[in-house]
């Protein structure tokens, strides 16, 4: 019986309304838009397995301690079979159970997407696999005890737990959310705060309006830990928190003294709707947090945009957002960012300011939290990267003392500030008030970076890289050169899903078993590396990559990178290593692995593979280096990165994150290559291919190209006969053996005349192949090749 590998679980409210009575009583579900989730409906197959869901958070009626924290929670309504899909993005016909009178609840693993789709190979997938679909238990004791959940949920002593301070944070939050049209009220008790606690910064201003997130950073700026303290108690009692005030406040990113404020005052830039722009993204971010339902992704990164491109606002608001929901969502600031460099995990920063969009910054979220739940990962919580942050030695580079340097820096910053300003022209001053602070954060030294800003401004136009145009106005004049004035608008095109997975690899032409496949597909999941090893024509290549399709799932070619060793092929070439330039200097350029290491880790809900071909043609310890150590599932963490043997400005060191995968394949019949060392071998899990010549093989042949039964009969009997007797030579063995992809005809060739074909494969395939086995024994050869010859 074939196994289900895709398992969907999907929503079923649309506009407000829960259609699922609805769906179960007219046996189908439906999408409830016109645009969206069109490819993944359209990638769900009969057979599969499918669960409505809904996606909540509970604070307590759960069956363990909360301990006062809110944990994410699935009910699962109904589960069914997927009948027929009418490939129109919108209807499935599914065969629903009776829906339980009371839903199901899920812990801890959820998600928010109206459609999810699952795969089994992990611990928590399978574990809601069973829940689901089979009615088992979740092992909450698991969930709870995982390095995730345990701050907050798992078997901790009470004077070991860390992070107490969140629970604070959390429902200060959602008590300010009340206040947003209460700004007298708001604005007279920090007015008091100011004076009892000698607020300097907040004294003497005539406020109008205030937001939620200065609000906050009262109590969250470089001063004592009492005085943070006492500050909090008093916001406690004005905001009538029943939680405790914390004791310490470790991990906790603080605003500079001297920027303290997320806006501008009135006549200092301060757009008119800046402060109502915080407040909605306040809320929304509180929502999208707590209540996956009531808002969507698009809505957050709309408002996150709106609110960066305002004056004041860069990577403090990401600080914000950490203080009111410190488990949803990281912090970005400087020593943040700088930690995360190491996990190579830094977000990509196309926003303004060098900062990045809203998409770029919950996308980095999803990363991380995919990172989290790895068990050698060094950090499994947003607190707990802020504390790792913030416990490291900030890393200050050579890079950043020398005037070269600074030439650079400077320079892309015009080009990013003329660019995004579509004119050649800047001033002087809008230059510092979109850079100064950056570059005051990258030289923490430089006591004063504006006046190295503007020395470096002064030799970029001695270089003739700028003209003065009038005090304080320059111009670009490189602008001509690489600028677009109008960028076309983007099409959006919503990319094809192909569900693959192992049912797929035995339709195209695969005569394993599926047990046998699964068997196989476990083992790439856990051990990471896999070689396939066999003799010539099982189909090894062919194997590895629609392997490599069922582990993605999908059909995506761009994630599977194929590469072939050969007897020249160095680290240089496969790792990282000189290459000429067009300008005839030397450029150290990146190999194919390290390209697919660095794509791995910038996009881990991702699955990667690099398929290698004939992986004992070359040296493979030479060519891996220092990567071969790194191939190891257990070295799978930035803590066992390694420096390059060449290593570029910038380096960190370099691990291979657990969502790359390698499979080799490997021609044990060929002479010409050398064993495969010990080291190799313990890093990968080796599976032995055979020829199959067996009814499998004879129906699919039938089947697919026509090729009659007596003909197919025949080539079986043998081949399995020739077959047995490579094997049982004692100068040859059963590595020798010849497979059966010499006879299934390729994709796309169609056998018009079997007997043609047949000898046609002996005498310009199989006879060369038995002439080099027998090389020193022709007339053993030839008689198997007349033998061959002679039934057809």
């Amino acid at each position: 019986m074939e196994t289900i590998q895709s398992y969907w679980f999907v929503g079923a409210s649309w506009d407000d309304v829960d259609q699922t009575q609805r769906f179960v009583a007219e046996g189908m579900w439906e999408n409830g838009y016109d645009d969206k989730y069109v490819e993944q409906v359209n990638a769900v197959k009969p057979g599969d397995l499918i669960a409505i869901k809904a996606a909540y958070i509970r604070k307590s009626g759960v069956p363990f301690n909360t301990r006062g924290n809110v944990v994410s929670t699935m009910a699962i309504k109904v589960i069914g079979r997927v009948q027929k899909n009418y490939k129109n993005g919108k209807r499935l016909d599914v065969e629903w159970q009776k829906p339980y009178s009371q839903p199901r609840e899920w812990y801890f693993y959820t998600n928010m997407r109206t459609i999810w789709h699952i795969q089994p190979g992990d611990w928590k997938t399978d574990g809601l696999i069973a829940f689901a679909f089979e009615e088992k238990q979740q092992d909450l004791d698991k969930f709870r005890n995982n390095p995730f959940w345990r701050e907050r949920f798992g078997d901790i002593a009470e004077e070991d737990i860390r992070f107490k301070w969140t629970a604070f944070y959390e429902a200060m939050a959602t008590k300010l959310v009340d206040f947003e049209f209460q700004q007298e009220s708001l604005i007279k008790f920090v007015n008091e705060l100011a004076t009892k606690h000698n607020l300097s910064y907040m004294q003497g201003k005539e406020l109008d309006q205030l937001d939620p997130f200065t609000l906050m950073g009262i109590f969250n700026r470089s001063q004592t830990a009492e005085n943070r303290r006492l500050i909090a108690a008093d916001m406690a009692t004005f905001f009538s928190i029943d939680v405790a005030v914390p004791e310490t406040f470790e991990a906790i990113p603080l605003l500079n003294n001297q920027k303290s404020w997320f806006f501008w005052g009135k006549d200092d830039g301060r757009g008119e709707h800046d402060i109502n722009n915080l407040w909605a993204l306040f809320k929304l971010a509180i929502q999208f947090a707590d209540d996956t339902e009531l808002t969507t992704n698009e809505k957050f990164c709309q408002a996150y945009d709106t609110v960066t491109l305002q004056k004041g606002i860069r990577w403090n608001i990401t600080m914000g957002l950490f203080w009111i929901r410190p488990w949803f969502y990281p912090t970005l600031e400087n020593q943040s960012m700088d930690y995360l460099g190491t996990l190579s995990c830094k977000p990509d920063c196309t926003g303004p300011k060098r900062t990045c969009t809203g998409e770029e910054f919950l996308t980095l979220r999803d990363n991380l939290l995919i990172r989290f739940s790895e068990d050698t990962f060094p950090v499994h919580s947003f607190p707990e990267l802020s504390l790792n942050a913030f416990s490291r030695e900030l890393k200050h580079e050579k890079k950043h003392s020398n005037s070269g340097s600074w030439r650079n820096l400077v320079l892309d910053r015009i080009r990013d500030l003329c660019l995004r300003q579509q004119s050649p022209d800047f001033s002087r001053k809008e230059f510092q008030e979109n850079y100064l602070e950056e570059f005051a954060i990258l030289f923490p030294d430089n006591n004063t970076p504006d006046m190295s800003i503007d020395r470096t401004t002064q030799s970029l136009r001695d270089e003739g890289e700028l003209e003065f145009v009038s005090a304080g106005q320059y111009r670009w004049l490189g602008y001509g050169e690489d600028s677009i004035v109008e960028e076309p608008t983007p099409v959006m095109v919503e990319k094809r899903i192909e569900a693959y997975d192992l049912s797929n690899i035995k339709n195209d032409g695969c005569f394993l078993e599926i047990g046998e496949l699964d068997s196989i597909l476990r083992t790439l999941r856990d051990k990471k590396n896999m070689i396939l090893q066999g003799p010539p024509g099982t189909g090894k290549t062919w194997l590895a990559k629609r392997l490599a399709m069922a582990l993605i799932g999908e059909k995506q070619p761009a994630q599977i990178k194929a590469v072939q060793f050969h007897p020249n092929l160095a680290y240089e070439d496969f790792i990282r290593g000189w290459r000429p330039s067009g300008n005839g200097l030397l450029t150290l350029c990146d190999g194919p692995f390290l390209e697919w290491v660095h794509l791995a880790q910038k996009y881990p809900a991702k699955k990667y593979v690099v398929v290698i071909e004939e992986i004992n043609r070359g040296n493979p310890a030479q060519i891996f280096g220092e990567m071969l150590t790194l191939l190891e599932a257990d070295k799978r963490t930035p803590e066992e990165a390694l420096q390059l043997s060449y290593t570029k400005e910038d380096d960190e060191p370099v691990y291979i994150p657990s969502n790359l995968y390698v499979i080799g394949t490997m021609n044990v019949a060929d002479r010409s290559l050398a064993l495969v060392d010990l080291a190799l071998r313990r890093r990968f899990a080796f599976v032995n291919l055979s020829p199959l010549y067996g009814e499998t093989w004879r129906n699919w042949v039938r089947d697919k190209k026509s090729i009659s039964v007596e003909s197919l009969n025949i080539i079986q009997l043998q081949m399995n006969k020739l077959n047995q007797a490579i094997a049982d030579d004692s100068r040859l063995g059963a590595q020798f053996q010849i497979g059966h992809s010499f006879f299934t005809p390729a994709k796309g060739h169609e056998v018009s005349d079997e007997k043609k074909w047949y000898r046609q494969v002996v005498k310009t395939e199989i006879a060369p192949l038995l002439n080099e086995y027998w090389y020193d024994d022709p007339e053993t050869a030839k008689k198997h090749v007349d033998e061959l010859i002679r039934v057809m």
